[in-house]
């Protein structure tokens, strides 16, 4: 996972089961430009892959791939058919790269804060993950709402929020951007004490206003379509709630 990869045009891989999610993130969202890839995967990872909005299998990996790429699935391959016989069944996927892929999801929202907006749906983002290891038991999915009302997070969202706040501040008064300030910005958006309780209390409720406007509240991220996703994260970013 450290090594770069070579420029190639197309792969064919039986990739290590354990490492099959970071892996097919690092190709399509590396600085990789290749026509397709044949995979051999584990075959419930090979579900989660194709899964559709609304099936069962769709999950945040799934619904990133869907953005760049088209997924189809080959074939499956049973265990008996390796020797010596491994513990699980596998498939065969074809992945075709989308023919650009995008810096932009749309004008105004770049990948990245897809990607970070997309984590936070699902629940994959680090301060989600610690909070799931510290009360050690199955994660089940929630609500958006309930997503969204979770302390650390909307701690760590409101943080983003007033740096780029401060930055869009800076390059106003100035008529340039001002990395510098930026830096600053995010330093004292670090320090207790540096916005009152009154501050973040407005900001929370307007989280919850624009989930309660794209009537998602009650929603599970693996029922909403990319496009249900993107409504979302405009309404997010049109009202200062930003991701990245």
């Amino acid at each position: 996972m450290k090594v770069d990869f070579p420029e190639f045009d197309a792969c064919v891989s039986n990739i290590p089961y354990a490492i099959s999610s970071p892996l097919t993130a690092k190709l399509l969202f590396g600085s990789y430009r290749f026509r397709t890839a044949t995979l051999l995967v584990q075959r419930e990872f090979a579900r989660r892959l194709v899964g559709a909005p609304g099936h069962g299998e769709h999950n945040h990996l799934a619904t990133n791939v869907r953005l760049v790429a088209h997924v189809s699935l080959l074939m499956d391959v049973s265990k008996n058919d390796f020797v010596p016989v491994p513990g699980v069944d596998s498939s065969l996927v074809e992945i075709r790269m989308k023919e650009v892929r995008p810096t932009e999801v749309e004008p105004g929202i770049s990948l990245d804060e897809w990607l970070e907006f997309a984590r936070v749906c699902f629940g994959q983002h680090q301060l989600q993950q610690q909070q799931e290891k510290k009360k050690k038991r199955k994660k089940k999915e929630k609500t958006l709402g309930t997503i969204f009302k979770q302390k650390e997070m909307a701690m760590e969202l409101f943080r983003l929020s007033r740096i780029d706040e401060e930055r869009i501040g800076n390059a106003s008064s100035s008529g340039r951007d001002a990395p510098h300030d930026v830096n600053n910005a995010d330093d004292r958006c670090d320090e207790e004490g540096d916005f009152s309780k009154e501050e973040y209390v407005v900001f929370k409720e307007r989280i919850a206003g624009t989930l309660q406007s794209a009537k998602l509240n009650n929603e599970r991220p693996s029922m909403l379509s990319n496009d249900d996703m993107l409504r979302l994260l405009r309404l997010f970013i049109k009202r200062g709630v930003r991701f990245h």
